[in-house]
């Protein structure tokens, strides 16, 4: 069957089945590609930002044991005797506690906002 268009040309018009064939490919293109998205933004994108701040809070947690456990090595060898020992200890302590302090605020001062597609079309 040819169309009244296209006689001249000699092409056939596509197959009921063909034309249902590729709606259900075109459909199942569509349906993965949406389902692809919101696995990314709604699961893998949320999930990432709680992985990062797990690390960022494991680091500061070990960096204020090392300064609480510098500063009070630095005190007590400061209390028992006078070698310059204490005062590495004192500046690393303070030093460790400083940058724990540093991340501290830098991680919750800042708005939490999640990218997701209405925030970033916002």
């Amino acid at each position: 069957m040819t169309l009244p268009d296209d006689a001249a040309a000699g092409q056939e018009r596509p197959s009921m089945e063909a034309e249902f064939s590729s709606l259900m490919q075109n459909i199942d293109l569509y349906l993965r590609q949406k389902t692809d998205l919101y696995i990314q933004h709604y699961l893998l994108d949320p999930l990432d930002f709680v992985l990062r701040q797990v690390i960022y809070i494991s680091v500061v947690a070990s960096l204020l044991v090392a300064g609480t456990l510098a500063i009070t090595i630095g005190v007590i060898l400061f209390v028992s005797t006078l070698i310059p020992l204490w005062t590495a200890l004192l500046i690393c302590g303070v030093a460790s506690l400083l940058l724990a302090m540093g991340l501290a605020y830098f991680m919750f001062a800042r708005k939490l906002v999640l990218k997701t597609p209405k925030t970033e079309a916002a």
